[in-house]
């Protein structure tokens, strides 16, 4: 069985025509070589690195288990960059709040994980999914489009229409494929690989709430800026009171900035600055209380 399945080979050759076309129309390609430069800004880096990193150590621990076989280092690489950066990059932005790592529990473990699986894993030729991904492509481009237009309301609808007919379809086939060629499987290193995602995913859990955790800390420190003096010593003291408050709380962080934030100025004596603290410790336990 070769490493890439059809589906794959014909995904890369398909980007690989893309990058083609990018590079040899000038103005797009500057576009391009913008967004690459963005890519590799020293902030950005850092942060991917950082990710990077993580998933590395995460992998070597995995290395040395008696399972691990060289052909899963394809699963990991095309988890990482086609989910985990993602999740870890969206962790660091200003939509991601106290829910955002449930949600993406939430948007991930689900049955239909296993019908994804079951397609990627039984492919049909190589000339049918050079044919099925840019049709797939386009159809599923135009119902973005026609999804944030009133005026295209029924191209919605039908285009949905289509997509979901396309997709029984497909899942019909690779059942038939599947029927065929799953006593070619191993069933060790299917089930490895089914794995891989769901438990990198788990895994990555406690680094994404530490980026996001840190981004939230970084902002609320970066407003109070406006609203405090030029003097260090205060602007410590305000940001150990804030730090001692929230302290791992993505929750009471985005509850400081939304409601109490907005009281601080300026000219704003110590003695006020501890009672809005005082307020705000207080209202973090009526909400636990609640709770």
């Amino acid at each position: 069985m070769s490493i890439l399945s059809t589906r794959e080979w014909a995904t890369l050759i398909w980007g690989l025509f893309l990058l083609i076309y990018i590079m040899c129309h000038r103005e797009i390609r500057k576009s391009f070589w913008k967004v690459i430069a963005i890519f590799f800004d020293k902030k950005l880096r850092i942060l991917w690195e950082i990710i990077l990193l993580y998933v590395l150590i995460v992998t070597m621990m995995f290395y040395r288990s008696s399972i691990w076989e060289n052909i899963y280092i394809k699963d990991i690489i095309i988890w990482f960059l086609f989910s985990g950066l993602i999740y870890c990059m969206n962790a660091v932005s200003s939509e991601a709040d106290e829910k955002y790592i449930q949600k993406v529990l939430k948007d991930n473990l689900k049955l239909t994980l296993i019908v994804e699986f079951f397609m990627s894993t039984f492919t049909f030729n190589i000339w049918i999914e050079l044919a099925i991904i840019p049709i797939i492509t386009i159809i599923t481009v135009m119902n973005v489009i026609a999804e944030r237009k009133e005026e295209y309301k029924n191209v919605h609808k039908l285009l949905d229409f289509v997509l979901a007919i396309a997709g029984f379809w497909i899942l019909y086939e690779t059942i038939k494929v599947g029927i065929i060629e799953y006593k070619e499987l191993n069933v060790i290193n299917t089930l490895v690989s089914f794995m891989i995602p769901i438990a990198y995913l788990v895994l990555i859990i406690p680094l994404e709430y530490a980026l996001e955790l840190y981004s939230k800390y970084e902002l609320l420190f970066l407003r109070m800026t406006f609203k405090e003096e030029r003097d260090k010593k205060t602007k410590i003291r305000h940001r150990i009171a804030v730090l001692c408050s929230c302290r791992i709380s993505v929750r009471k962080i985005l509850l400081f900035q939304r409601e109490y934030m907005g009281r601080m100025y300026v000219r704003m004596k110590d003695d006020e600055f501890k009672k809005l603290i005082q307020e705000f410790k207080k209202a973090c336990k009526r909400y636990t209380s609640r709770k």
